[in-house]
């Protein structure tokens, strides 16, 4: 059974909130309703990020990395109001534990529109016959 890339993607995203919560709870550090409200907003972003660049790889496909940059920028001006709104800085090191996921479900955005970059750079090249 072959995965598509976005399964996996979504799939290593959830894997790490699973470790993360298991880390968590091992710790018991507590404000565990701090923590599921930023991994749904987060997931929330996540699936945002590769669900607009599925549909602009239909659509406009040689805009890709544009729109890929935009929802970037989007982003992290989300996440610098969420941050506000969910009073991160009461969590004993807040910086490890919420900067980090961030991080990697950015890698893994990044990643996703690499892949869709070079699907498209494959698809547009000229065989030769």
């Amino acid at each position: 059974m072959k995965l598509k890339n976005n399964t996996l993607y979504i799939l290593l995203f959830f894997s790490m909130f699973i470790v993360h919560f298991a880390i968590w709870q091992f710790l018991q550090i507590g404000f565990e309703t701090t923590f599921i409200k930023y991994y749904l907003f987060l997931t929330l972003l996540f699936v945002m990020v590769m669900t607009i660049l599925a549909i602009i790889k239909k659509i406009y496909p040689e805009y890709i990395g544009f729109t890929f940059m935009g929802l970037i920028m989007f982003k992290l001006m989300m996440m610098f109001l969420v941050m506000n709104k969910l009073n991160l800085n009461e969590v004993p090191y807040y910086k490890i534990h919420f900067i980090i996921p961030y991080l990697i479900s950015l890698v893994l955005a990044t990643l996703y529109a690499v892949k869709l970059l070079q699907t498209e750079e494959s698809a547009t090249e000229p065989k030769d016959e």
